[in-house]
């Protein structure tokens, strides 16, 4: 489960021995959400939807984050914009966000789950560094804790 980076995006995959409907419902259901994802969220998934979410990680406890959803594909694909990193911007920066999207397809015996952050080189340069490198590392952790949540 390495991700894969390039300047501007960064992908990680993983293998779930699980329905898609199984997956996308870990993914989508906020409930199930909240509890592989570490955070305490406030509101639903839904197109347009601004969700405010608390971590729950050890590794940045408390930090307050939002997500706004794009676009929701039932059993293929949900997508959020959000503003990357422990050092968030101020609530009215116009700085850019990164897209955050999950895709899922079905492979023998189970699903393909794919996260794709992309937008990177849109972010100021002193932003844009250590975003990447924590949402890399984060990207893999978060999807080993979905693959041992639905485990």
């Amino acid at each position: 489960m390495t991700p894969i980076a390039d300047l501007s995006r960064i992908e990680c995959s993983t293998f779930i021995k699980a329905p898609r409907s199984r997956v996308w419902r870990a993914i989508t259901n906020m409930a199930e959400f909240s509890a592989w994802f570490q955070v305490k969220a406030e509101g639903e998934f839904a197109p347009g939807a601004r969700i405010r979410m608390t971590s729950l990680h050890p590794c940045g406890a408390n930090a307050v984050f939002h997500v706004t959803v794009d676009e929701i594909r039932p059993e293929e694909s949900f997508s959020w914009r959000w503003h990357p990193g422990a050092e968030r911007p101020a609530e009215e920066s116009d700085e850019p966000m990164t897209r955050v999207e999950f895709r899922l397809t079905d492979e023998d015996g189970g699903t393909r789950v794919t996260v794709t952050e992309s937008g990177f080189d849109q972010l100021s340069l002193e932003r844009r560094a250590k975003a990447f490198k924590d949402n890399s590392n984060g990207w893999t952790m978060q999807m080993q804790a979905l693959e041992t949540y639905l485990a």
